[in-house]
């Protein structure tokens, strides 16, 4: 009989336990919004986006970010915020508003931004795309000394609700510069178009990096890239792994210039290597210098022995150069790269000049090393033709080398690529110093960029 009414007693104890906790559950509070459904802050209403929890607002440029006051605000029936009505906050960095409503919470984000005008294309005939930077309110164009700059049809878009003058589909006289003044709401701002007749090639280019934010990249492949964007038509900045999340097709490029700074294996170049191989393949351009010359090798599968520059070497840190550094072209001079180029008494291609800092990157190949055996031996082995040698003449040095296109896959050519190791190709110079040679790097790139898409 004890052990019965011990038994009893238990089970009514856990009983309980359980009613317990039923209890507990259902006194949570979960049937309520947490929806800002309006907020007005220093009298302008706020842009609410219900599933990305973001409110945006726009407010005329002369208002203070600094120094904001919400005016109004409406939440769901029974919600609270940790942002009050008649509360000021500093709109300058985004600022997080908790809504809560029983035992349910929100988070939105809040972002203050002066009105403003940005433009989003900017086209001329209808064949020549410009370059904008809505940082200094600029507009460059490159058009074949063929097009008639006196009259030019203006085509372009740009951030809703602004209006442009002159209009898109004026013509134009770009003889000088011409001013279009945008305007949104209190925002007013001039932007000018530039246009520049030159002989680059009009074809689409990429220049593919390890990003595709421009803040992001390094030194190096920034500056080489800066001049890339703003001298070398339908340019456009794409990463690897832009290619591998399919956010971009190299199919749709003439040519591509990988130009990466001094850097450690990263995954995605192995991760990515069928689609650059595959571009190359069936027919697309490529100018792999620096660090994208280490590519060119089992990754990217162009050298036939799938083997890179066999004495690579530098980058790690910086020196000041204490004399002229460039490459010699002996032999090599009638090659389209060096059109324009003059050269000094030792048939020299100087680029960087004395107090100049140089890293010292060098990419090159030693033809008399094993395996290869020689000039011929080289040849054969890689596929490629060389196009110069070192700073100081040595014929088993090559620095500069070319794969012509050859039918590697059944049916198609493969693309043209210059591979470019010379520690003297360098655009990124820390000490900042004059260098009398940067027009022989400019239009050697110019030269390699305009062979590449013939």
């Amino acid at each position: 009989m004890k052990t019965n009414i011990k038994y009893i007693f238990m089970s009514l104890l856990l009983t309980g336990v359980m009613a317990s906790c039923k209890d507990d559950s259902t006194h949570l509070n979960l049937d309520g919004d947490t929806v800002i459904e309006s907020i007005t802050i220093n009298g302008i209403e706020g842009l609410i986006d219900k599933y990305a929890h973001t409110v945006k607002v726009e407010l005329p440029v002369e208002t203070d970010l600094s120094a904001l006051k919400v005016d109004a605000m409406k939440l769901s029936a029974g919600a609270v915020s940790d942002l009050n009505v008649g509360e000021t906050f500093n709109g300058l960095v985004p600022r997080n508003i908790h809504v809560k409503n029983g035992d349910v919470h929100t988070d939105y984000t809040l972002t203050t931004i002066h009105d403003q005008v940005e433009f989003l294309s900017f086209e001329l005939d209808g064949l020549y795309s410009g370059t904008i930077n809505n940082d200094d309110r600029s507009i460059r164009v490159y058009v074949p000394y063929t097009a008639n700059i006196e009259s030019m049809l203006v085509t372009f878009t740009v951030n809703e609700d602004t209006e442009v003058t002159p209009a898109s589909g004026s013509m134009l006289d770009f003889s000088n510069p011409v001013e279009f003044t945008a305007t949104h709401k209190s925002a007013k701002i001039v932007y000018t178009a530039y246009v520049v007749q030159d002989d680059m090639d009009q074809s689409p280019k990429a220049f593919v990096a390890n990003t595709n934010s421009y803040d992001a990249l390094g030194d190096e492949a920034k500056a080489a890239y800066t001049w890339m964007m703003e001298n070398v038509p339908n340019t456009v900045l794409i990463s690897f792994q832009d290619l591998i999340d399919n956010k971009a097709k190299l199919d749709d490029y003439k040519m591509i210039w990988c130009h990466l700074d001094f850097l450690d294996w990263p995954s995605f170049m192995w991760d990515s290597r069928d689609l650059v191989n595959g571009y190359w393949l069936r027919g697309g351009a490529i100018l792999a210098t620096r660090d994208g010359a280490r590519y060119i090798n089992d990754v990217w599968r162009i050298t036939l022995d799938q083997q890179g520059p066999n004495n690579p070497f530098g980058g790690e840190g910086f020196e000041d150069l204490d004399h002229d550094l460039g490459f010699t072209i002996t032999g090599h001079e009638g090659h389209p790269l060096y059109d324009g180029i003059e050269t000094d008494a030792d048939n020299r291609i100087l680029l960087k000049a004395t107090g100049n800092a140089s890293s010292n990157r060098t990419l090159q190949w030693f033809v008399d090393w094993e395996p290869y055996g020689g000039m011929t031996g080289w040849e054969e082995r890689t596929g490629a033709t060389a196009l110069a040698s070192s700073h100081d003449y040595d014929p088993n040095c090559v620095t500069i080398a070319e794969f012509e296109p050859r039918e590697a896959l059944k049916g198609f050519m493969s693309g043209r690529v210059i591979v470019i190791g010379s520690p003297a190709f360098e655009w990124f110079d820390p000490n900042h110093a004059e260098n009398p040679y940067q027009s022989n790097m400019i239009n050697l790139t110019r030269n390699a960029i305009n062979y590449l898409c013939q």
